[in-house]
C-alpha cells in the first residue's frame, strides 16, 4: 500500500504541472487536483494489476502442449 503522504505529494505535483501547462489560469485548482488524483488512481491500479501475478484472459499459457506439425 502506498504511503499517503506520498501519494499527496505526487497528487499535488502533477495538479501544478497541469496547471502550469494549461497556462496557469486562475480559479480552476479544483479542476487540476481531480484530474491529477485521477491518474494517480489509475496509475495504482495498473501497477497492483501488474503485481497480481496473473495474466490477462487474452494472453496464452506460455506451455499450451502443442509441439507443431509431424511431432
Amino acid at each position: 500500500m502506498p504511503n499517503s503522504d506520498d501519494r499527496e505529494q505526487r497528487i499535488r505535483e502533477r495538479a501544478y504541472a497541469l496547471w502550469q501547462q494549461a497556462g496557469s489560469p486562475e480559479g480552476q485548482h479544483e479542476t487540476f487536483w481531480h484530474q491529477a488524483k485521477a491518474e494517480e488512481r489509475a496509475r495504482e491500479e495498473r501497477t497492483s494489476d501488474a503485481d497480481d501475478g496473473s495474466f490477462p484472459a487474452s494472453d496464452p499459457h506460455s506451455n499450451t502442449g502443442i509441439t507443431g506439425p509431424g511431432r
